[in-house]
Order: C-alpha cells, then structure tokens, then sequence
C-alpha cells in the first residue's frame, strides 16, 4: 500500500513539474533579451553566455525589413534603436539567435 501511495505522489509530482516547466521556460524567454521602451527609444541589452550570434530584425506595419543589425557575440551585447522623426506607426521587433526567435514584440512609435 506504501509503495503505491509513493508512485502515485511521485506520478503526481512530475505530471506537475511537466505543465510548470513549459511555463517558466517562456517567462524566462521574454526575460532574456531585456527590451525597455523609452522616449521613443528602443534599448536591448542581453546577457548572451552561450557566446551566440544574435541580431536584430526590424519591421514596418507591411512587414518590410527596415532595418538589421548585429550585436555580435559578445558576453554581453547591447543597442539603442532611436526612433525620434520617424513615422507614427507601430514596428514589430525581433531579436534572433541565429535562426531562433528569442523575442518578439510589437510596439507603436515614431514622432511624425
């Protein structure tokens, strides 16, 4: 009877463990390139320990490529987008490891 109670906590505990994991795996994505939203400035700056290749996708509201850029592969890589006198309008920004997506988001800025 012990021993079935036991499996069936354990059981328990990793069915639990499986549904928590998927969800901290994506908080902890929308952490990992830390974007801030200022003034109509853009800052990324990304702790990168794997020594990554990451770069920076922007896009207009018709999903034409504005601008790209490499921040490198640094330990850690930072940029500052500055969208004063641009049009009002709202970008789609991704930040890329390689192929992979780290973050994605869509923000509305510009000043014209």
């Amino acid at each position: 009877m012990k021993t079935t109670f036991r499996l069936f906590v354990v059981a328990g505990f990793l069915a639990f463990q499986s549904f928590v994991n998927p969800l901290m795996a994506q908080e902890k994505a929308k952490e990992d390139p830390r974007i801030q939203v200022v003034d109509n400035q853009v800052k990324i700056w990304l702790f990168n320990a794997e020594g990554s290749n990451i770069s920076v996708k922007v896009y207009d509201e018709n999903r034409r490529v504005i601008s790209k850029f490499h921040l490198g592969d640094g330990l850690t890589v930072g940029k500052i987008l500055d969208f004063n006198g641009s049009d009002k309008a709202y970008y789609r920004l991704v930040v890329l490891d390689g192929k992979e997506v780290l973050y994605t988001d869509t923000i509305q800025l510009g000043t014209a």
